[in-house]
């Protein structure tokens, strides 16, 4: 059976764009208690997006971050 971690990350995944924009919005703010301005984090979202295009940046894998197989 799938830990929770797996089945939570699994189901956001599998939300519209939007939908996960805000779920990360809620998170960050639940870490940090405030609120980035939407276009900061646009900002910060192309940028990050770019970097992970050109390779700048490879990202980190699902067990990197979860510390599971997928």
């Amino acid at each position: 059976m799938p830990s929770l971690s797996t089945y939570l990350a699994e189901e956001a995944l599998s939300l519209p764009p939007t939908e996960r924009t805000k779920l990360v919005e809620v998170l960050v703010d639940s870490l940090y208690g405030i609120q980035v301005p939407d276009a900061d984090l646009a900002t910060l979202l192309k940028a990050r997006s770019l970097a992970l295009k050109t390779g700048e940046d490879t990202g980190l894998s699902f067990e990197e971050v979860f510390g599971e197989p997928l």
